[in-house]
């Protein structure tokens, strides 16, 4: 069975309740909205960060992406560290702002690259179907293959081998996804972290 997975940003809320009534409905995993562009930063992921590892076994965090890869890749890595997410974190890229070009797996992979030649390996880029199936994400293209789907009201995400399907925009108010091999939650990862919390930030330690 495929894990469900919630992804929340500054339009939800942060609390250790509201995050854990969607354990109680079933959900497995969450993903928080971290970075935007080169200047924003989500005011509600310390709470939502640090309240998710109390209650699920694994937090990812996500980009929202306006189509400038290294720049925003330094941008989006400089907050993961200053939470204190540790490089068993999966780390999203968002690809589906109008403003974008309509191709951007060149930009993608620049972005990408730059966060695995930091040593952060689990990484995954989002989309629409109709995104990937049109190629403006060209999945054969990218320097990572898993890639994350949204595709909403049918009964299957339409792109073969997807590792994880945003399935609804409004799974009990929040928008959520199939987890198929943990590419989405960290699942996967065979080094369970151990989390605790430092003044201000979050961080996280590997058992050795």
């Amino acid at each position: 069975m495929p894990r469900i997975v919630i992804d929340v940003s500054s339009w939800q809320n942060s609390s250790y309740s509201y995050l854990n009534n969607f354990k109680k409905l079933g959900a497995d995993g969450l993903v928080v909205k971290l970075t935007d562009g080169t200047d924003y930063l989500n005011p509600k992921a310390a709470d939502q960060i640090s309240n998710g590892l109390k209650i699920f076994e694994n937090v990812s965090v996500y980009h929202y992406f306006k189509g400038h890869g290294l720049a925003e890749g330094k941008y989006f890595l400089s907050k993961v560290k200053k939470f204190g997410l540790d490089k068993t974190t999966v780390l999203a890229i968002d690809v589906e702002d109008p403003s974008l070009p309509t191709y951007n797996t060149t930009q993608v992979n620049i972005f990408l690259r730059y966060l695995k030649s930091q040593g952060y390996t689990n990484v995954i880029t989002y989309g629409s179907a109709g995104w990937f199936q049109d190629g403006r994400i060209n999945r054969n293209a990218l320097v990572d293959k898993h890639i994350w789907v949204a595709a909403y009201g049918v009964s299957q995400p339409g792109v073969a081998n997807t590792n994880a399907w945003q399935f609804s925009d409004n799974w009990h108010g929040v928008d959520a996804s199939y987890d198929f091999d943990g590419s989405l939650s960290g699942s996967k990862t065979s080094e369970k972290p151990s989390y605790y919390i430092t003044p201000g930030l979050y961080q996280v330690r590997l058992k050795w």
